[in-house]
């Protein structure tokens, strides 16, 4: 008679197992959704200093084309001419008012 009785033990034992792998499979998807967050966050981030790196790449190409010896001069030129208003000695400036 004992072969046929189900002992309360039987039924635990695959509801825990059950439980249990529900638990690791929430665990993992809450795992996953949360590295593809991490993922996009990380990706905006790589764009916007590839970005940065571009800029900062086409900034030293251009100092390092002032700072070579043929460009000094015109560099030179340059600055004094837009930002301190200076002009050779011999040289006429024109300045064109617009009429109303």
């Amino acid at each position: 008679m004992r072969s046929k009785q189900k002992s309360g033990k039987s039924y635990k034992l695959p509801f825990i197992f059950a439980f249990a792998a529900f638990v690791a499979l929430a665990y993992a998807v809450v795992n996953l959704v949360t590295m593809q967050v991490e993922i996009a966050q990380k990706s905006a981030e790589y764009e916007a200093l590839s970005e940065k790196l571009y800029e900062l790449r086409t900034e030293n190409e251009l100092l390092e084309r002032y700072t070579s010896d043929e460009y000094k001069m015109g560099y030179v030129e340059e600055i004094a001419r837009e930002e301190l208003d200076y002009s050779y000695s011999d040289e006429k400036i024109y300045y064109f008012m617009p009429t109303n």
